[in-house]
């Protein structure tokens, strides 16, 4: 049976009609007439004695609203437990990440679930993708944020965030050297970069000058680091140029100690995406699933195109 029906039905009943009914659950009169006709056709009984705007219940109708009444009150009584329940939830919710999501997406999400269940607490481990899954493995993590999940049958992956990655220098480098016009002028310029098996700038210039990627290849970085925090003082001190996450340098951009690599902006951006990483053959505990469900509703809103 329906079960917003019944409820209509109750509360016809327990307001004496049709139009206070209505107000209180905030819906139109025709439509809580169109429930109570539904009702009784999906159940085959008359329930009103119908006079005008007058209603009165028949002994059928009576009958089921004794029987609804109670049940109803013990269904609701249940599910505001449940909701109060959230908030007493406890847990530790453990979670393996690269330092840039620790500081522009997990305190986001944390937050928000936090409002729901305010006493759980999380453990967060800055790691590369290698460590995380060996965690997750060894149950030292019960979630991962990677770049790339490696095996695929034992952990379960998920895209839950995707950003542009933004070429950039500053402002100081700017000062003393010139601007880039081309991919190609950059293969002459100081690369901050991450490590090589995670280089920016190689999928940039695969992305925008397909023929210039043998030289990339062999291009070394000045500096290499996978903290995204680290990259972007080194890039403001004027040490070279380097990739970041849009979210993360907007402050910059604006005031213009950052600017783009290319002064006609012409080139694509490349997007570094996270997948959600755990165990497929391990059960969740309560608040992991539901944390793990925030971050799939979430992920509309942090997913670039």
């Amino acid at each position: 049976m329906d079960f917003n029906r019944a409820r209509t039905f109750i509360e016809v009943v327990d307001s004496g009609g049709i139009t206070l009914a209505a107000n209180r659950l905030l819906r139109s009169q025709q439509a809580i007439s169109l429930q109570l006709q539904q009702l009784e056709a999906e159940l085959q009984l008359n329930l009103f004695h119908r006079q005008g705007p007058k209603i009165t219940l028949t002994d059928d109708g009576d009958k089921l609203y004794k029987l609804f009444k109670p049940q109803l009150l013990a269904m609701e009584s249940a599910l505001l437990e449940l909701k109060s329940g959230k908030r007493q939830a406890r847990g530790l919710i453990r979670i393996g990440l690269w330092m840039e999501q620790a500081v522009n997406y997990l305190p986001e999400m944390i937050r928000i679930f936090k409002q729901e269940f305010p006493q759980v607490e999380f453990s967060l481990t800055i790691a590369e993708d290698a460590e995380i899954e060996r965690l997750l493995e060894t149950n030292q993590l019960d979630l991962g944020l990677q770049l790339y999940c490696q095996d695929h049958k034992l952990f379960k992956a998920e895209a839950v965030y995707r950003q542009a990655m933004i070429p950039v220098i500053s402002r100081s480098y700017l000062k003393n050297a010139p601007a880039a016009n081309s991919v190609a002028d950059t293969l002459n310029m100081p690369l901050l970069d991450y490590a090589p098996q995670y280089s920016a700038y190689q999928q940039w210039v695969k992305k925008n000058a397909r023929q210039l990627l043998p030289k990339a290849q062999k291009k070394a970085p000045a500096i290499t680091t996978s903290n995204n925090l680290v990259l972007k003082q080194l890039v403001l001190q004027g040490l070279g140029f380097s990739f970041l996450h849009r979210e993360a340098i907007e402050a910059e951009l604006n005031t213009g100690e950052l600017r783009p690599l290319l002064n006609n902006q012409s080139a694509q951006n490349i997007y570094v995406e996270l997948d959600l990483v755990h165990k497929r053959k391990h059960s969740l505990g309560f608040v992991q699933q539901q944390f793990v469900k925030l971050l799939l509703e979430q992920k509309s809103s942090w997913m670039q195109h």
